[in-house]
């Protein structure tokens, strides 16, 4: 072999052998900062049982900031069908739900309706939390209320969600909106809610009222529904006639609750994301 071949050889040779090693050395050195970043990352994260944690989720922060929506904010787990789906607080969405060990959790494959939204709403905020989530963790667990976060790979909080228990919903309420109105009547509707009995009584604005309540946690964690709703037949003047239709249509509709900060609650249907009654206790 001619010495310049055998010089030549070598070099290529030479070359690989550089290659070779800075592409091992450049692996071990992601590999290394791949570690280092699990290790720092603590994963000793508290997971809820499947049946508490499927179903619906009130979304309260995302990114560190309270969300504003037009309606509900919602996300709903629907672990049996591995979906996802929920109100960013004007636009619908919808993905796949993938759930793992040690409380990991992620949306994938979302997609959303392109409504135009009012400025003040934060939906690009609840979809980028919802895009960066890879665990999840609870804070609060129990007969109340259950609160889990949302954390992104390494560990930072980017949503807040919630959501209460129908032992709260039990008492005696006054109807102080229906369908988005205010109810400006002298005798004010009221409804009282007895959840061991599952029984509701009450007066529409007009007559008495009286049904019965059903809720299934392991359905939708916010639902509750009202059926074989009976009101007695006195006639009222036009205004409170007109109230005791709307709050007696209202009931027939609402499938889901929700309280507020204020302690308020709100009845509405997932299907509108519209509040139809508002409740105030007395």
């Amino acid at each position: 072999m001619k010495k310049s071949q055998i010089i030549l050889a070598a070099s290529a040779a030479l070359l690989i052998g550089m290659t070779s090693c800075k592409t091992t050395q450049a692996t071990d050195q992601q590999q290394k900062s791949q570690t280092e970043t699990t290790q720092k990352v603590n994963r000793n994260y508290q997971p809820l049982a499947l049946d508490r944690l499927n179903g619906e989720w009130i979304i309260d922060q995302a990114l560190g900031k309270p969300v504003v929506g037009d309606g509900i904010v919602n996300i709903i787990f629907d672990i049996n069908s591995q979906q996802v789906l929920g109100n960013n607080g004007c636009n619908t969405f919808n993905g796949t739900l993938t759930l793992g060990e040690d409380c990991a959790i992620s949306f994938t494959n979302c997609i959303t309706t392109l409504k135009a939204c009012q400025p003040k709403v934060t939906e690009r905020n609840v979809m980028q939390a919802i895009g960066a989530t890879t665990h999840y963790n609870t804070v609060k667990n129990d007969n109340n209320e259950i609160a889990i976060q949302l954390l992104d790979e390494s560990g930072n909080v980017v949503a807040n969600l919630s959501r209460q228990m129908l032992q709260e919903l039990g008492g005696y309420w006054e109807i102080i909106e229906v369908n988005g109105k205010k109810v400006k009547l002298e005798e004010m509707p009221t409804i009282v809610l007895d959840i061991e009995s599952g029984k509701l009584t009450g007066n529409s604005g007009c007559n008495i009222m009286n049904g019965n309540i059903k809720y299934e946690s392991s359905k939708n964690n916010h639902s509750i529904t009202f059926d074989n709703i009976a009101s007695t037949r006195r006639m009222c003047a036009p205004d409170a006639m007109e109230v005791e239709d709307a709050v007696l249509d209202a009931l027939n509709k609402v499938n889901s609750f929700r309280i507020t900060s204020n302690k308020n609650v709100q009845l509405y249907s997932t299907s509108s994301e519209k509040i139809s009654l508002l409740l105030q206790r007395k």
